[in-house]
């Protein structure tokens, strides 16, 4: 077996020689044919350098014969380019020095024809006064193109005023939103001519430092320029208003505006207040009775609230159109100045502008507060939306806008003041109408004699409802009132303006109950009360001021149910007015049943006498007392009117009609038995007989 082995190993080691051996020979052949390829490469590596070599000798002697060349070439193109700039230059000398001729007439006649043309003309000369400054400054020509110079910067400045008088864009007043701020930016002047005017003062601007030191004239173009800018503007901005005041639109008189007055009959119309004429019929009905001095004092109130109303409101508007024109020219100042004289110009264009709006805005602040001094109260309405319109337009302005403008310093400082006008009498008079309210003088002729609702409640609670309708800005002034100097962090507008209204209210019950002592009859007391109570019931819950009042103080009792409860209480005094009547129809001590042929006792037919007599006295001097008083409100007085029924006619029959209607207690019962049942109810029901 081993030998077997050994014998198959060697012939696997021979196999293998054999197989290692062919492999040999081949790469020797690969090897050899390698070779061969190198030698060849190296034959041709060889070749290519000599080729390269012979190459740039050729390259070398190419070049040392060309440079010579090219050098000579150069220097002769140098030599030419200097001829030409040299003969360029004497060119535009030789023109410095014809040019005064050959441009005089253009820039002495021809310059409205185009601006472009002539400014580069205006280059011309500049560079001419420089070219003789720099190398002949005593010469005759240098005088004579710096004296054309001043002629064309002259004309310059004329044909300035001249597109600024004459290119000023046409606006109609209906082009300016006058019920609503609006960022919008006006076109004043014809397009086509604030380009040329832009030329011209970026020019005359460009120029200035030249100018100055090198002219011995005193004129500054800069600041003429400035100057017919202002005065052109300012008296654009001056009739503008005038013509807005004279308008349609706005009709204002001439200085002091509240000169004109306005027919009686006017329809009166206020979105934001409700005590127009309408208003105070719907309040009167509501719970109010005019007496005739009454009516007079209302119409002479609506007559001079009109007035005021109507001036405020055109006031409003001047201010819109004034902010829209303050904006236009603000932007167009930025366009046309120089920014160095901007602030001063701007200043100066709004100058008589602001002079007029400021007296105009005074007048009307001094005209409405004496109206306010003498008790008219609704005309500081017109006065809060006057003041909310103008912190909308200036809080807009100011940072809205992106413009630049400060209402707190000049020339804005008009709107500002007006404003701050306005805030301290609004806050003057919601301040003076609560003390008002408060201490109203208690006099006789102060109080109607029908026990109606008082002229006082009618007002307070009109006023206090048109309050709610500037909650916010109302809100914020009172604020200023009861925190002056404290910090708040986060006024809560809503409470604010409701411990004001709640104030005012309370204020104005404790004064009618002061009033209601001043009645001697004390049923006729309950009445004035309990009509008050029920007006001032009634406009709460028909108001948001009912709402406003319970969502501010959650935990006091419901108002409305405050007044149903003193009206209860009021009532209870009122009706001791048929006291006697229930007395006399009393059983007590007279509780005999009389048949109807009994025979009375003579004292029995008295009593029974002075029973009827009683009733029937009682009943006449009420009725000839109480049909003179007043119960405004219809249901209501329908109410009262039954609940007087309900106390008395039932038990007038019961005890007294058909108890002794049959009873011989007379010889003539009628003369006693004068009402049924049904005459004492119709009697009852013509109590509070006022027509409404």
């Amino acid at each position: 077996y081993n030998e077997y082995k050994s014998y198959l190993s060697m012939a696997a080691l021979t196999g293998n020689v054999a197989l290692i051996d062919a492999q040999l020979q081949d790469d020797k052949a690969k090897l050899y044919a390698l070779k061969n390829m190198l030698s060849k490469s190296s034959k041709l590596t060889e070749d290519m350098k000599g080729s390269l070599n012979e190459f740039d000798n050729r390259l070398t002697s190419l070049k040392m014969k060309i440079m010579p060349i090219y050098e000579e070439m150069q220097i002769k193109i140098r030599a030419q380019s200097n001829g030409e700039a040299v003969i360029t230059e004497l060119n535009k000398v030789d023109r410095y020095y014809r040019l005064r001729e050959e441009l005089e007439k253009t820039i002495q006649n021809d310059f409205a024809s185009n601006i472009p043309e002539y400014i580069k003309n205006m280059k011309e000369l500049y560079k001419a006064i420089i070219f003789f400054k720099n190398n002949n400054p005593g010469s005759k020509e240098v005088r004579n193109i710096m004296e054309l110079f001043e002629v064309g910067l002259n004309n310059m400045c004329r044909e300035f005023e001249d597109l600024l008088k004459n290119k000023t864009q046409t606006l109609n007043n209906s082009e300016i939103p006058l019920n609503t701020y609006s960022p919008l930016v006006l076109e004043l002047l014809i397009p086509e001519a604030k380009q040329k005017l832009a030329l011209i003062s970026k020019w005359i601007e460009d120029t200035h430092s030249f100018v100055t030191a090198n002219f011995n004239s005193k004129k500054n173009y800069r600041e003429e320029i400035c100057n017919n800018y202002v005065s052109v503007r300012k008296r654009y901005l001056q009739d503008k208003l005038n013509d807005l005041a004279n308008s349609d639109d706005v009709s204002f008189s001439s200085t002091p505006i509240l000169a004109k007055r306005y027919p009686r009959n006017a329809e009166i119309t206020r979105k934001g207040s409700k005590l127009s004429r309408d208003n105070v019929r719907r309040h009167s009905k509501r719970g109010h009775k005019r007496t005739p001095s009454d009516h007079t004092v209302l119409q002479s109130v609506i007559k001079e609230d009109l007035n005021i109303e109507k001036t405020a409101k055109n006031f409003s508007k001047l201010t819109l159109y004034f902010a829209t024109l303050i904006r236009s020219e603000y932007q167009q100042i930025n366009d046309l100045i120089p920014e160095s004289h901007r602030v001063s110009v701007f200043s100066k264009v709004l100058e008589a502008a602001m002079v007029r709006y400021e007296s105009d805005g005074n007048t009307l602040v001094t005209a409405a507060q004496e109206q306010i001094m003498r008790n008219n109260w609704v005309a500081v309405f017109p006065l809060i939306q006057l003041y909310q319109n103008i912190t909308k337009i200036t809080t807009e302005m100011e940072g809205r806008d992106g413009l630049a403008l400060s209402f707190e310093s000049s020339p804005l400082k008009p709107i500002s003041t007006i404003r701050s006008s306005l805030s301290r009498v609004v806050r003057e008079t919601l301040q003076n109408f609560k003390c008002f309210v408060e201490d109203d003088v208690i006099k006789h002729s102060n109080v109607a004699t029908d026990g109606t609702v008082h002229q006082l409640t009618s007002n307070v609670m009109s006023i206090c409802e048109t309050l709610l309708q500037y909650e916010d800005t109302v809100g914020n002034l009172i604020q200023n009132i009861e925190h002056k100097g404290s910090r708040q962090l986060i006024p809560n507008l809503k409470r604010i303006m409701a411990n004001y209204i709640n104030s005012i209210i309370k204020a104005l019950e404790r004064n009618l109950e002061s009033k209601s002592k001043v009645y001697e009859n004390k049923c006729l007391s309950a009445l004035f009360l309990i009509n008050n109570y029920n007006y001032m019931r009634n406009n709460l819950r028909d108001s948001k001021i009912l709402t406003l009042l319970n969502d501010s103080f959650a935990s006091d009792t419901d108002l409305e149910s405050k007044y149903i409860d003193w009206i209860d209480k009021q009532m209870v005094a009122y009706r001791l007015w048929y006291k006697p009547i229930l007395d006399v129809m009393s059983d007590t001590g007279h509780g005999t049943v009389f048949k109807e042929s009994e025979k009375l006792k003579d004292s029995q037919k008295d009593m029974i006498k002075n029973k009827f007599k009683t009733f029937n006295s009682t009943l006449e001097e009420q009725l000839s007392i109480q049909k003179k008083w007043a119960i405004p409100d219809a249901k209501f007085r329908q109410w009262v009117r039954n609940d007087n029924i309900d106390a008395i006619v039932e038990k007038y029959g019961e005890k007294m009609y058909r108890k002794y209607e049959k009873v011989n207690f007379s010889s003539n019962n009628k003369k006693y038995i004068i009402h049924t049942p049904e005459d004492v109810e119709k009697t009852l029901n013509l109590f509070f007989d006022q027509k409404f």
